[in-house]
């Protein structure tokens, strides 16, 4: 979840980011509002992220 901490801190959140996904991690990102008032639809892309990456 990317919260107002982040806005200041992109460089060093995309080098970090670079790094892990080389390893193969996965990320989505959410902003702090889609959380709070969508939560419903964050699940529903975190459910059909899991499925398509466990194929």
């Amino acid at each position: 979840m990317d919260g107002s901490s982040h806005d200041h801190a992109f460089e060093y959140d995309a080098k970090r980011q670079r790094e892990l996904e080389a390893y193969g991690v996965a990320f989505l990102r959410f902003s702090n509002e889609e959380v709070k008032k969508n939560m419903f639809s964050v699940l529903l892309v975190i459910e059909e992220t899991v499925s398509e990456l466990s194929k």
